[in-house]
């Protein structure tokens, strides 16, 4: 049974982040009711979505604070109690800034708490380091992946039942794990594989934040995370209307941008195996060509004709989209592991969190100055190509420390 131990583990981080990050990301689809609701403008509506955003990056060191302060069970309660609290509020908004205090602050901590921190911090405890980056990968899938079910489902409930009372049904789904994460036997998880035990008490308490923010491989970890977050929701958000001013049909184009969801954990998956096998540097550098050439493939589709460009753009930008983030988790983990690994891990946290509030608001602004979107597939592919340069050098000197 103990071998299976490790799996379950990812798979309660997996669940957490269904019942967190996805639940988050089905902001989506409330939109039109909101703005209707509301009477609000798109814009005033959907930057409640990017603030999550950018709280659920400036929220990280929080949450690496309480994690090394208090352990995995108060991060987890928290949470979670965050997501519970966050819905809750949002079905009793009766002004738009509510919703940018409930689902934006607090749901954007409580996806804080219970994506990467808590995955990374936990799953370093029972993972060698060849098998890693596929466990991280399959925790960080838990986004895309709940998205299939979680989307749906929203736009079904808030056809039948109204989107407050969505909001509700939400919100009691993550308060009813609250009792599950108190009683779970955390002291036993904490304590790790027996093996990585023993390899945590010989290098003692691991580097300090001190330790970390000085040296060079922090800020490749940290430019990493930001630079990839720009260069992705750059284009992200704006890719459907890009295909609908080029005359792609609206139920074509929604298709093929869901496959490019289905495909992102995918990628993830297949991205880390690659790293854990055939070496971090490689797979890093792959997968980030990957997504230059997908940029590349869009701003060749001109018109309903060009079926061609538009799958390969989500085939490579979609298979690619989410498989920097346990490559980067991996890193981490690897080389802070520790009594500070919380902390530290929440602030190279910081740069996903900042690099996909900006790259959203910059493409969108540069939309607007420009009338036009080569500007916009620039921009995003030197941030891409910027990224890879940062986690490309890191990955190659973990590759050299391993030899």
């Amino acid at each position: 049974m103990s071998r299976f131990v490790p799996w379950l583990l990812v798979a309660l981080c997996f669940v957490l982040g269904v019942a967190s990050r996805s639940i988050s990301d089905s902001f989506v689809v409330f939109v039109p009711a909101l703005e209707h609701a509301f009477d609000a403008s798109r814009s005033s509506v959907t930057l409640v979505y990017s603030f999550a955003l950018l709280v659920g990056g400036t929220g990280a060191p929080l949450a690496g604070w309480i994690v090394d302060r208090f352990g995995l069970r108060a991060l987890t309660v928290v949470g979670m109690s965050a997501a519970a609290l966050a819905t809750a509020s949002a079905s009793q908004a009766t002004q738009v800034w509510h919703l940018y205090l409930g689902l934006g602050a607090v749901m954007g901590f409580g996806g804080a708490s219970l994506s990467g921190v808590l995955s990374s911090t936990l799953l370093g405890r029972w993972f060698p380091a060849h098998r890693l980056g596929v466990a991280f990968a399959v925790a960080w899938s838990a986004s895309g992946v709940g998205a299939i079910v979680i989307l749906p489902l929203a736009q079904h409930l808030i056809v039948f039942v109204g989107w407050r009372q969505t909001y509700l049904i939400f919100a009691a789904t993550s308060a009813a794990f609250i009792p599950l994460l108190v009683f779970l036997p955390w002291r036993r998880i904490e304590r790790g594989a027996p093996g990585l035990a023993r390899l945590r008490e010989s290098t003692g308490a691991g580097p300090t934040v001190g330790d970390a923010v000085r040296d060079w491989p922090f800020w490749a970890l940290t430019s990493s995370f930001g630079l990839t977050s720009v260069g992705i929701f750059a284009i992200a958000p704006q890719a459907m209307v890009y295909l609908l001013e080029r005359g792609i049909d609206g139920a074509y184009a929604a298709r093929a941008l869901a496959v490019a969801g289905f495909l992102t954990p995918l990628g993830m998956v297949g991205f880390s195996w690659l790293a854990d096998r055939g070496g971090r540097r490689l797979a890093a550098l792959l997968a980030y060509g990957s997504s230059i050439a997908g940029v590349g493939a869009l701003a060749l589709v001109r018109g309903p004709g060009d079926d061609a460009w538009l799958w390969l753009y989500v085939l490579l930008f979609g298979g690619s989209m989410g498989s920097r983030g346990p490559m980067i988790s991996t890193l981490a983990t690897l080389r802070y592991r520790g009594a500070s690994f919380g902390r530290i891990y929440g602030l190279i946290s910081i740069g996903m969190g900042l690099g996909g509030f900006l790259g959203a608001w910059i493409g969108g602004l540069l939309h607007d100055l420009t009338g036009g979107y080569a500007a916009v597939l620039i921009f995003s592919a030197a941030a891409l190509a910027l990224a890879a340069a940062a986690l490309g050098s890191e990955a190659g000197a973990r590759e050299r420390l391993s030899r």
